[in-house]
């Protein structure tokens, strides 16, 4: 069985709004695409700010910046939506992802307290777009649970929802026996005014009024990293870009070879479609488990209806996806009577080292802004960074941007993070060049099955596709030299150093590599 869905329920719910041969949210290559609405770019262009990624970070950012008189285009690789932003659960909370007392003890409370604030004047960002551009976005203020399943972790939730309400939020102890979630949990608090909506539809809703506003919105184009200078350039296929400004709003540190690779590490994250014979309230719910697990009705119209995630590891160094996909599902079975499960799908995230995202102008570059390091919380800290990035670029003085600029130093939050990750990403760089099993003959790689081989004295990475061609790559990422690994849930090949991703015939589908993986024809070899 396909392990992994063509694409994620938000795809499914919307699928004028984006494709995947450009998203890690479905095996690559499997969907047929509807006409571009924005097409690709071709000739020179030169713009006052240029956004390359067409999430909610980038068009987040081109809003404020158009409604300030800037003359802006977006770049987006695949179609708007097209990547993490589709991959998500959907999620709109302020609670912070390393938990709210580390958030505290790592940068003091005044900081921890104006980062949530900022995460909630974001989902209040979000419900007025909504509500303004009459989006069928389904969004709904909803509390969020946080709950465990462990009797021994009941001290540490009184004391986490304590820190939560020192952070400003609405929190109290949950009262389990009328909260009706029908799950196994022993304690937990709740937050009141979070959020959920449909990611996808507010992203089409965003990019139809920027460009009846004149941003100028190209899909299909994949921009190679920006040369920084007055002005910038960013090469495309078809031609130059130039821009008084660069933004680069592709999640990932999409610079080439920066030192935000190593403040940044990669991350897949799982999520189902279920739906269940229970009724599940209106709610986010999280559990503690290591990695947690969450939960929330896909639509406010179906209670029994359920996006559920989980099951997160490093990408490239999941062993076998599919057991990845297993787990997630045993979870789901364990505590709900499934009836059917509707998509399976994945979604690549940044871990930053230090707990907060890296958001502000790249170190020794004058016009070339970045973000990412959102974590498992994107959307609010998407949201957040577009509008950081605006305010930058506008000159306009935001006390955010000291907190979240890429040149602070917070080595006692990011010392151990940060050590262990990148002697990970060392690991992976020398042992991957010995790995692989030997083959003599081609011919052992069955149809639809990809692995990384020695093969005649070399190592390859080799496909063949079900019409049984062979497909015969350098295994070679083309960002920084790690070797790629088979992943056998989503067909794609992954870089378990920086979260590059590559479809099955080696071209560039995420992260921070521009290149598209080396071919080599089998008869050469």
């Amino acid at each position: 069985m396909d392990w992994i869905s063509p694409g994620s329920y938000w795809h499914e719910t919307a699928p004028e709004a984006a494709s995947f041969p450009q998203t890690t949210a479905g095996r690559a290559g499997s969907r047929v695409e509807p006409a571009t609405q924005y097409p690709p770019h071709s000739g020179p262009l030169e713009t006052d700010v240029l956004i390359v990624g067409g999430g909610i970070t980038g068009l987040t950012a081109a809003m404020h910046l158009v409604a300030a008189g800037r003359k802006v285009a977006v770049l987006e690789a695949g179609r708007i939506g097209a990547g993490t932003t589709a991959g998500t659960s959907g999620h709109l909370e302020a609670l912070p992802d390393q938990g709210a007392g580390k958030l505290i003890r790592d940068f003091g409370c005044e900081a921890a307290r104006a980062v949530t604030r900022a995460r909630m004047e974001a989902i209040d960002q979000i419900e007025t777009w909504c509500h303004d551009l009459a989006t069928d976005a389904d969004f709904r203020r909803v509390p969020a649970c946080s709950c465990t399943e462990s009797n021994s972790e009941k001290d540490s939730v009184r004391q986490e929802c304590e820190h939560v309400r020192e952070l400003g939020l609405d929190a109290a102890m949950l009262d389990l026996t009328a909260s009706g979630l029908p799950l196994p949990a022993v304690a937990g608090f709740r937050v009141e005014r979070q959020g959920r909506f449909h990611s996808v539809r507010y992203l089409r809703a965003l990019a139809q009024r920027l460009q009846s506003d004149g941003c100028r919105i190209h899909e299909h184009t994949r921009a190679m990293p920006p040369r920084d200078g007055d002005p910038c350039t960013v090469e495309t296929a078809h031609g130059q870009v130039t821009a008084g400004r660069v933004l680069l709003c592709t999640h990932s540190a999409y610079l080439g070879i920066s030192e935000i690779d190593i403040r940044v590490a990669p991350y897949q994250s799982y999520v189902m479609t279920v739906r269940v014979r229970e009724e599940f309230p209106d709610v986010l719910y999280w559990d503690d488990a290591e990695p947690y697990h969450y939960i929330r009705r896909a639509t406010a119209a179906d209670p029994h209806l359920l996006i559920v995630g989980g099951a997160d590891h490093k990408t490239g160094q999941g062993g076998n996806e599919a057991e990845a996909c297993d787990r997630l599902e045993r979870y789901v079975r364990e505590r709900f009577d499934v009836t059917e499960i509707l998509q399976r799908w994945s979604a690549e995230y940044f871990e930053p080292a230090d707990g907060l995202p890296l958001i502000g102008r790249v170190p020794f570059r004058e016009r070339t802004f970045l973000a990412t390091g959102f974590s498992g919380t994107g959307l609010t800290f998407g949201t957040v960074a577009g509008r950081v990035l605006a305010d930058l670029v506008l000159e306009r003085e935001t006390p955010l941007a000291d907190i979240f600029s890429m040149s602070r130093l917070k080595l006692l939050a990011a010392g151990k993070g940060l050590l262990t990750e990148n002697l990970n990403a060392a690991h992976r760089f020398v042992a991957d060049r010995f790995g692989g099993r030997e083959i003599d003959s081609l011919d052992e790689i069955a149809a639809g099955e990809g692995a990384v081989v020695q093969y005649r004295g070399s190592q390859w990475a080799v496909y063949r596709d079900p019409q049984q061609a062979v497909h015969v790559l350098s295994p070679v990422c083309t960002h920084a030299g790690c070797h790629v690994q088979w992943n056998e849930a989503e067909h794609t090949w992954d870089c378990p150093c920086h979260g590059g991703r590559f479809s099955p015939q080696g071209q560039r589908l995420y992260g921070p590599p521009a290149d598209d993986l080396e071919q080599q024809a089998p008869g050469e070899l």
